[in-house]
């Protein structure tokens, strides 16, 4: 039943308006390409990181960026893909800590809640 929680993460995903994503540019970077082999660069906006201090970028995701970001990570992140191991270690952990924020809001959110972001440190994703 693991496809129908993904399923049901990513709608709620989809509906939210702006979220901001915590991480290393380097981390920012490898989605960044993943997500571009799968669904292009048309949704994720140049210029879109801004300096978050300790070496650190916030980047600001609407719900659909969220959702291909999840999507992205979800199929990437799975034990069978054995071909770049730290390239699912890195998907796992990203849609980990996404689905943390994503299930806290639960299907239709309030709009006005706020919703925090999704931080990527030494730790974040791990269960």
């Amino acid at each position: 039943m693991e496809w129908m929680r993904r399923r049901r993460r990513l709608k709620v995903a989809a509906g939210i308006v702006r979220i901001e994503l915590v991480c290393a540019p380097s981390v920012w970077s490898a989605m960044l390409t993943r997500c571009a082999r799968r669904y292009g660069t048309v949704h994720f906006a140049e210029g879109m990181q801004q300096p978050a201090g300790a070496g650190l970028v916030f980047v600001e995701l609407s719900g659909v960026e969220l959702s291909e970001l999840m999507d992205v990570a979800a199929r990437r992140g799975r034990w069978w893909r054995r071909e770049d191991p730290p390239g699912r270690a890195l998907c796992r952990a990203v849609y980990r800590a996404a689905s943390a924020v994503v299930d806290e809001l639960g299907p239709g959110h309030d709009a006005c809640v706020t919703i925090p972001p999704i931080t990527l440190s030494a730790g974040a994703g791990t269960s």
